[in-house]
């Protein structure tokens, strides 16, 4: 079977034998010589579009960017981009060119070099001919590989003037690559953080894919520390700028590591840990890492601080602890409108603040006096494996003793419990078994959709997986000899926070 370079390299060869120069170009140069394997292979050229559609003629040609000099080339199942060799006009609105000049006719190597100048960083600015072997550099990428350190093309200010956007990706190429800024371009950055704006010259929608592409990189603490430090942060997340400072300390008991983002940051970092050693698609997941950067954001908010006298090495002594209670709900509620901002579906929205919303409860649900009903809720949503991985990460990333924070992941307790249900000898009660009150048998007794509705139908779910009935038989007696009773009854209120909540996390 052919791979995708393979193909890559037999595209090239064809142009070059039609007289033109074709190189790969790009990020799979600065991948191949990472040792990692390239995903894409784009190659660059001095044939125009019709040049290109007359030399593969054979194959299936998408022009998707013809006035960009850009097209595709369908062979086997892979899709190889071929771009004439270009050099940009003027950016008038931060973002894009105002115009694009195709550079055929020319000396091939000086249209390269040139092609090359207006690329972000050196990593991406190499090309390299995979026939012959040879390299073009013009920029120093190879030795900024050898160095691990990420430079601009050119003067920084310049890049960042023509597309702001180029900042967000020095952060996400710093998580990516775990590459070090140099000065020049972190002074750049600190600059011209203030020039991003959000939603007017960047869109919110492309900040959302770079958060994405940072998040789920290597080394996600890396790009954060960077926007953070850069303060490109405060431009399109203020709240998470506020993790440090006096609004953001910690309890020195459960928090000895200091300030709320020092522990997201520690937290996150186990987090990436976990995911790289998980396998499948559910493992790598934006809504979970997002979660995870968001889950003590209302903590600044929520701070209150008391006096209490504990036994020290040098005996007894006054200590200052922090309390944040509500955060978690507060959080959420902050979540839901930074992932609005960030234009995310209704669906990454809601998964990312229940994230948030019972990132606290998981510390609390692993107590075998709890009721069995609502065990096999918690454990019969789908988000779950994301909620006990959000629980270990949050113990573990933190300043406390390894043994400590060991005994306070409950990842071990929640998956044995999890199987232990399924594996439940009686069928009414696994997760996931059949409600043996439905909708339509309470439809049925006179009740129509809503709060009363929701009361019944989860009393009978409680009562279903307590043992109180296993049949449908049952079921139905239950029905009948409880539902008025629960209809009557008022609409339980949530338990909120509590003077003896945990403090921790």
């Amino acid at each position: 079977m052919n791979t995708a370079r393979n193909i890559a390299t037999a595209i090239a060869a064809q142009l070059q034998q039609a007289g033109y120069m074709a190189v790969f170009a790009g990020g799979s140069v600065r991948d191949s010589f990472l040792g990692l394997e390239p995903k894409d292979f784009d190659i660059a050229t001095n044939a125009t579009p019709e040049q290109i559609k007359s030399v593969f003629q054979g194959d299936t040609v998408l022009c998707v960017g013809e006035a960009f000099g850009v097209v595709v080339v369908v062979r086997d199942g892979e899709n190889i981009e071929i771009a004439t060799f270009r050099g940009d006009g003027q950016y008038g609105d931060g973002r894009r060119p105002d115009e694009v000049k195709l550079l055929t006719g020319v000396d091939p190597i000086e249209a390269l070099k040139e092609d090359a100048a207006r690329r972000d960083l050196t990593v991406n600015a190499m090309f390299l001919d995979p026939v012959s072997g040879v390299l073009y550099d013009f920029f120093g990428g190879r030795n900024d590989i050898d160095s691990r350190t990420l430079r601009a093309v050119g003067d920084a200010e310049a890049r960042f003037a023509e597309d702001r956007l180029r900042m967000l990706r020095v952060a996400r190429f710093a998580a990516k690559l775990d590459f070090t800024v140099e000065p020049a371009l972190m002074k750049a950055l600190k600059k011209n953080a203030d020039k991003l704006k959000p939603g007017l010259v960047v869109s919110w929608e492309r900040i959302a894919r770079e958060l994405e592409g940072i998040l789920l990189s290597r080394s996600p603490v890396v790009g954060l520390e960077l926007l953070r430090e850069s303060g490109l942060l405060q431009q399109f997340l203020p709240e998470m700028a506020e993790m440090v400072g006096p609004s953001a300390r910690q309890d020195p008991i459960w928090h000895p590591e200091g300030s709320a983002w020092t522990h997201t940051m520690m937290v996150l970092a186990e987090a990436a840990k976990e995911v790289a050693m998980e396998e499948g698609d559910n493992a790598r997941s934006f809504e979970f890492m997002l979660g995870v950067f968001l889950h003590d954001v209302a903590k600044p908010r929520t701070m209150t601080t008391r006096v209490e006298v504990v036994d020290g090495a040098a005996g007894k002594q006054e200590v200052v602890r922090v309390s944040n209670f509500g955060h978690a709900e507060v959080g959420a509620v902050m979540a839901k409108d930074i992932c609005r901002r960030l234009k995310l579906s209704a669906d990454t929205t809601n998964r990312v603040s229940e994230i948030v919303r019972l990132h606290m409860q998981m510390h609390d649900m692993a107590d075998p006096s709890i009721r069995r009903s609502k065990l096999v809720k918690l454990m019969e949503r789908s988000d779950i494996l994301d909620l006990i991985r959000m629980q270990h990460c949050d113990v573990m990333g933190t300043g406390r003793s390894l043994a400590e924070r060991q005994a306070s992941s409950h990842r071990a307790y929640y998956l044995a419990l999890r199987e232990k249900l399924a594996a439940c000898q009686s069928p009414s009660q696994r997760l996931g078994a059949e409600a043996l009150v439905t909708g339509k048998q309470i439809k049925e007794m006179g009740f129509k959709p809503g709060p009363v509705f929701r009361i019944i139908k989860d009393a009978a779910f409680e009562a279903q997986h307590d043992g109180v009935f296993t049949d449908a038989a049952g079921a139905s007696k239950w029905l009948k000899e409880n539902a008025e009773r629960l209809a009557s009854s008022p609409e339980p209120v949530a338990a909120g926070p509590t003077a003896g909540s945990k403090h921790c996390c």
